[in-house]
């Protein structure tokens, strides 16, 4: 029968499912349907190792769980992530440059710094942004001990 769904076992609870449903309805597993499901997106980590970590990790996409990957390494690059260099939606490391940035040098719509923060709103001791929260600061609206420029008094 043409536009009929073939229902094929889910394979974490063997519930019922559409051969092209996203998430079981029973047991919420993603992509119920695939016999294995390795997630979804892309993974690279290198072959150099330090401190029992990659050098350089790239992560994007979903995991085995279901859950955004982390890249994690000295060179980190995803959505998510941490490490020396850390570049990603949302970014921590040494030094860190994402839309929501932490760090010891941080660049980011958000950005916190322990010494160098640059940014839409960044907060650091030396904070340079829109508005800019710091021992030194400046920017459009700047609050700090001295202020390097601001537009506002």
């Amino acid at each position: 029968m043409p536009g009929r769904m073939e229902n094929i076992p889910c394979r974490e609870c063997h519930a019922p499912v559409g051969a092209e449903a996203a998430v079981c309805p029973q047991c919420g597993a993603p992509r119920p349907a695939q016999r294995e499901w390795a997630g979804e997106g892309y993974e690279w980590k290198s072959k150099w190792q330090w401190m029992g970590g990659p050098v350089v990790h790239i992560a994007f996409g979903n995991g085995r769980d279901g859950r955004p990957r982390t890249a994690r390494g000295v060179i980190a690059i995803g959505q998510r992530a941490v490490g020396g260099v850390a570049i990603g939606i949302i970014a921590g490391g040494f030094v860190s440059l994402g839309i929501i940035s932490a760090g010891v040098f941080s660049l980011g719509v958000v950005s916190v710094g322990a010494l160098v923060a640059l940014g839409v709103n960044a907060v650091a001791p030396l904070a340079i942004g829109v508005v800019a929260v710091g021992y030194t600061a400046g920017g459009v609206t700047a609050v700090g001990w001295k202020i390097l420029f601001s537009v506002t008094k």
